[in-house]
């Protein structure tokens, strides 16, 4: 098996499968072990995301994206709850390809956000030799996300479920995005070959 295949720490326990109820990051519950244990909730205006424990009003994570200033993030149990910037908290790198990835503090060290071809996203361990954290593949149909934690990350789960959070919503703006951009192109060029065809 080739390290960038890998999945699971060396610890035999299995791992912890957090289950999306629906297909979004801004609106959903989650479950382990077919029991709520987070609550992801968004204001309308979808400037603000929060991460909070099912059935009451504890949150323990919270996203603030804004329009001129930097987007931040604050966990209950970090920096006792004061915000920072998103880019200080997940800090952005390139790859060798010029791709993307994001450097995440965990209790394990310093892990690697990046994209994957088989689980989307992906977060490494510091020497890119294990995946700590993953996506489950996708299905058709489509099923509502999966996020799988090898054993003995338990204590940075939140922060890994955050950061997944984050990047997967630029992932689909991105995509969506392009989807329109690509759409655009395409009544465009329509529109200009067809006196072309009538010559």
């Amino acid at each position: 098996m080739s390290s960038s295949s890998q999945a699971t720490l060396a610890d035999p326990s299995p791992p912890t499968c957090l289950v999306f109820e629906r297909n979004s990051m801004l609106e959903t519950t989650i479950l382990r072990h077919a029991s709520p244990v987070y609550r992801v909730s968004t204001n309308r205006h979808g400037s603000t995301t929060e991460v909070c424990v099912p059935g009451t009003h504890t949150i323990i994570a919270r996203i603030v994206r804004k329009e001129i200033l930097p987007d931040t993030v604050a966990f209950s149990d970090t920096n006792g709850g004061k915000a920072v910037r998103v880019s200080r908290w997940l800090k952005r790198t390139k790859q060798a390809d010029g791709r993307s990835e994001a450097i995440l503090e965990t209790d394990i060290g310093a892990c690697i956000l990046r994209t994957h071809p088989d689980y989307r996203l992906a977060l490494y361990d510091a020497d890119l030799s294990t995946i700590v954290a993953h996506w489950a593949p996708l299905t058709r149909p489509p099923s509502p996300p999966t996020l799988v934690l090898a054993p003995g990350i338990e204590r940075s789960q939140v922060k890994i479920l955050v950061a997944f959070l984050c990047e997967e919503q630029k992932l689909r703006i991105a995509e969506k995005n392009s989807t329109v951009k690509a759409a655009a192109y395409r009544a465009k060029g329509r529109y200009w070959t067809a006196p072309m065809g009538e010559n």
